[in-house]
């Protein structure tokens, strides 16, 4: 952990990435390497070695920090093995003679114009200030297996697809011209993490790039997160070898007009994560099939803004955990369907996901529901009480300007630990102190209420 720079905020989801593109971890009977990476991290932090910063909507840890100390240490043993080597503004030389095996480039590095030949043998470079991965040299690094550019200003070139070894890319790209049709020729890819650049962030590109149909070989593939939709091609038919299936598979997403067949399904069995969208209705006789994903424990679905979802036709298999729905103006009574997930725990409503002035809930569901998210909702009255939403730990309301009030009962769950409010209207931030009030004359002084905005 000593690659990362000074108090730098560490999200926990490269850093188990890292560790296993690392070869870091041993796998363990019935676990897979994510999980051993979590226990890891668990017992990291109950050593104070690591602190914890933020906590995902699951409850699990974020982001992270590493000790100033600890990581001191870290450096100065890694520099004694030669396991790693951190260039710095203070030590930004790297020793002639020296071959560097693995490179932490930290912020406000300089110097490194000379250290090409050092580092022809480098087999994990991790630039922090965007100084070296747009170097034209570093694409004669056969032996590079990680690539992990953290600012988002600094975009990967397109001779990166000429490093054929790479078991892990994390960066920035230019979604309209990066070869993405060649990602096939990284055959040992196990990790893809491509982020839109500040440009495109701002502007309203979703033309969609194909990925290129090899892709169904890419054997290795753990995870692949894009965050530009993108055409995921039939798969392949094979005519002398047997079909390959993405056991590795684990997350995948962003992916346009998704398409829920079950030739597609069955290549992917072991998908927790998926991300897809839609700009246009499917053939709705498909989406029974995604049950068929047994192990998919969180869905994020984005819809057109211009046209209703086709949700309704959607059969979810229990084992889902997070759902977030984007768009789609559905109508209240299809809550229902959601609310009979026998294991959702997190539910993110946004951006016109439900439409309609009045959203009554339904005793018997959402059992195990503990996070609930209200984004930029036309509700107006919420009828609900606490039998409604048994185990509701955190709810989260944000932008809507035309709901009147949270119900009075939601105060009454018996696990509530918050209520946080942004940019709500003066009636609902009134509803949830007068919550708050109830709560402390009934002895209740753990719930908090954040109100952020107005």
């Amino acid at each position: 952990m000593g690659v990362f720079p000074e108090d730098f905020i560490i999200p926990v989801s490269i850093l188990v990435k890292l560790w296993i593109a690392e070869g870091l971890l041993k796998s363990v009977r019935c676990k897979n390497l994510e999980d051993v990476a979590e226990e890891y991290l668990l017992d990291l932090v109950k050593r104070n070695l690591v602190s914890v910063g933020k906590k995902n909507s699951k409850g699990k840890i974020k982001t992270c920090k590493i000790h100033d100390l600890v990581r001191d240490l870290c450096i100065s043993e890694a520099k004694k093995e030669m396991f790693f080597h951190v260039a710095n503004k203070i030590d930004n030389g790297i020793p002639q003679g020296t071959s560097v095996h693995r490179l932490s480039i930290q912020p406000r590095t300089r110097n490194l114009h000379n250290a090409e030949r050092q580092l022809t043998a480098s087999r994990s470079i991790l630039d922090f200030c965007g100084h070296f991965a747009n170097r034209a040299k570093i694409f004669n690094h056969g032996a590079l297996r990680v690539l992990h550019v953290d600012p988002r200003d600094v975009k990967l070139p397109n001779e990166i697809i000429e490093l054929v070894n790479l078991e892990y890319l994390n960066g920035t790209c230019d979604f309209k011209t990066w070869p993405l049709e060649s990602i096939h020729k990284l055959q040992n890819l196990e990790t893809l993490i491509l982020r839109r650049s500040y440009v495109e962030l701002s502007s309203s590109f979703d033309r969609g790039r194909d990925l290129p149909p090899e892709i169904w070989k890419m054997s290795q593939l753990r995870h692949v997160s894009l965050e530009v939709p993108v055409n995921l091609p039939e798969p392949l038919i094979a005519e002398t070898e047997g079909e390959t299936v993405l056991e590795n598979l684990q997350t995948l997403s962003t992916i346009k007009n998704f398409k829920c067949a079950l030739e597609v399904l069955r290549r992917i069995p072991n998908v927790k994560k998926l991300g897809i969208s839609y700009d246009h209705e499917e053939d709705r006789s498909c989406f029974d099939n995604l049950v068929h994903l047994c192990k998919l424990e969180t869905l994020k679905v984005i819809f057109s803004s211009s046209r209703r979802s086709f949700l309704q036709y959607i059969i979810f298999p229990p084992s889902l955990r997070k759902l977030t729905l984007i768009n789609g103006k559905l109508p209240w009574n299809v809550m229902t369907i959601i609310g009979s997930l026998p294991n959702l725990q997190v539910l993110k409503l946004k951006m016109f996901a439900f439409s309609g002035r009045e959203w009554e809930s339904n005793e018997g569901e959402f059992r195990r529901l503990k996070f609930l998210q209200l984004e930029i909702i036309d509700l107006e009255q919420w009828r609900a009480d606490s039998i409604h939403f048994p185990i509701l730990e955190r709810l989260v309301i944000f932008d809507c300007h035309f709901l009147q009030e949270i119900p009075s009962g939601i105060g009454a769950i018996p696990t509530l630990q918050s209520i946080e409010l942004y940019y709500c209207n003066d009636s609902v931030v009134t509803s949830a102190k007068q919550i708050q009030e109830e709560q402390l004359d009934w002895g209740n002084d753990d719930l908090r209420v954040l109100i952020m905005g107005k």
